[in-house]
């Protein structure tokens, strides 16, 4: 790596870092520079060598930025963006900056701009870095990060939401204004915002215009070894990504969320992409995202791990998330459906944990799931106290789903299916027993135009003590 310092054109300061990258995924590189008293502005450019084939096997070069307080794992004092391979430069002002990035007083001292880069081709990737300090009047500095809106709706019931969104803060086409839009469209009542490695947007969010819509704030933490979603960040909450399992530090962060009052899911943890797949166990972890975007082949393999976890007793909690990036991705496809006490993020995040949920492909599906034994009952994420030896009898019912096969799912594997005819409510029954079953729950699918047929709706379990 070279550098050349010291061009002044003005009353701006021009830096330049260049260098190459060898193949490989998990690299990082900080290029350190100085920054003056009386800079207000940083702007940054890296440009470098395109490789593609297709798909996932391309370079990206990751960007972002940390200031004076240092760029240590953890160290969201110093943290001032992150745009991964979304963005070939950004700027940063006291009033201004360009998304996925962080407003603020321009503190002189030891900045540092941040490359990880994802290196395909086996001829590696050469690089640039372009820094401008600019001098200048100084605009009014961006204000801190506030708590979010109180709750909505005041009254239990079952609450429609998207835990896995993208805006223009990370690789998203979408403003903030228009997600909301698009969940509103899709009937949702709440949804988290998780865009990739960055806060920016939850400095947007409480001042957004939602109609009703409650924003819970959050980040898809993205890793070279798998992706996580921290979702219920208190104001100004950030994760760090940059580690790998070796390092043993995914439990100290996955603690920290959990402690603030949020939950880890792992999102779909069977995404056979580059950095995608989940590498860190799930020892610590709240749910797994078994549902991404357009039902596929990854969603089947992340079922099939939940469903091994669950008959080891685990009580790990299934989502669903559209993960939707572009304007023609569906929010809302599908949605994670959770009884709560009232709409608000403390008991979202309750019915979360507990498992007082299912995932829908659209707000016209519905599902009830209850298990009842000698006149007591329970539903979906809670547990039924069973008598050796006594029957129990699984009831659903179905709404918004014509031409499906509803398929109870226990321990023992698929105990039993009923087709599903119209789209009115439809009543399903089945008697199992408890010792062997240990937990019920339901999966509905469209008739098998392929093997295993495309999910309309799944539940969390009811378990049977």
């Amino acid at each position: 790596m070279s550098i050349a310092t010291g061009r002044r054109e003005g009353q701006a300061i021009q830096l330049s870092f260049s260098g190459r990258f060898g193949f490989g995924i998990d690299q990082w590189a900080y290029l350190p520079f100085e920054v003056p008293l009386g800079v207000q502005r940083i702007r940054v450019s890296t440009p470098h060598d395109r490789f593609a084939v297709g798909g996932p096997i391309r370079n990206v070069l990751d960007l972002g930025m940390f200031g004076p307080a240092g760029h240590d794992l953890g160290n969201a004092a110093g943290f001032r963006g992150w745009s991964g391979g979304a963005r070939d430069g950004f700027v940063i002002s006291a009033s201004h900056a360009t998304p996925g990035y962080l407003a603020g007083r321009i503190e002189p001292g030891l900045w540092a701009v941040a490359l990880g880069p994802v290196v395909l081709s086996p001829w590696g990737m050469a690089w640039e870095a372009r820094v401008t300090l600019e001098r200048g009047q100084s605009g009014p500095e961006s204000g801190p990060m506030v708590a979010y809106p109180a709750p909505a709706v005041g009254r239990a019931g079952w609450y429609r939401g998207d835990l896995h969104l993208h805006t223009v803060h990370s690789d998203g086409q979408r403003h903030p204004g228009e997600l909301v839009a698009a969940a509103r469209d899709s009937g949702l009542d709440f949804i988290v915002s998780t865009d990739h490695n960055t806060n920016s947007a939850n400095r947007v969010w409480p001042a957004c215009r939602t109609g009703g819509l409650l924003v819970i704030p959050g980040e898809e933490v993205t890793t070279r070894h798998g992706h996580w979603l921290a979702v219920g960040l208190p104001a100004g909450g950030w994760v760090d990504w940059r580690y790998a399992p070796r390092d043993g530090v995914f439990p100290r962060f996955a603690s920290e969320v959990r402690e603030s009052g949020g939950l880890v899911i792992a999102a779909h943890p069977a995404a056979p992409v580059p950095g995608s797949l989940w590498e860190f166990g799930f020892d610590h972890v709240d749910g797994l995202e078994v549902w991404n975007g357009r039902w596929n082949l990854d969603d089947e393999v992340s079922l099939r791990i939940w469903q091994r976890l669950l008959c080891e007793g685990r009580r790990v909690v299934a989502v669903g998330g559209s993960d939707s990036h572009a304007h023609q991705q569906a929010v809302g496809s599908p949605q994670t459906v959770v009884h709560a006490r009232e709409l608000s993020t403390p008991a979202l995040l309750d019915g979360l944990r507990r498992g007082r949920s299912y995932i829908a492909r659209s707000r016209s599906v519905t599902v009830e799931l209850t298990a009842s034994c000698r006149g007591r009952g329970a539903g979906i994420g809670e547990t039924l106290p069973v008598p050796p030896g006594a029957p129990v009898i699984v009831t659903a019912m179905v709404t918004g789903a014509a031409g499906t096969t509803a398929a109870l799912i226990t321990a023992e594997g698929c105990v039993g299916r009923a087709a599903v005819p119209g789209p009115a409510r439809t009543m399903l029954r089945w008697e199992i027993d408890a010792a062997s079953a240990r937990f019920a729950r339901l999966e509905i699918r469209e008739a098998q135009r392929r093997p295993l047929g495309t999910m309309v709706a799944l539940t969390n379990p009811v378990w049977l003590a």
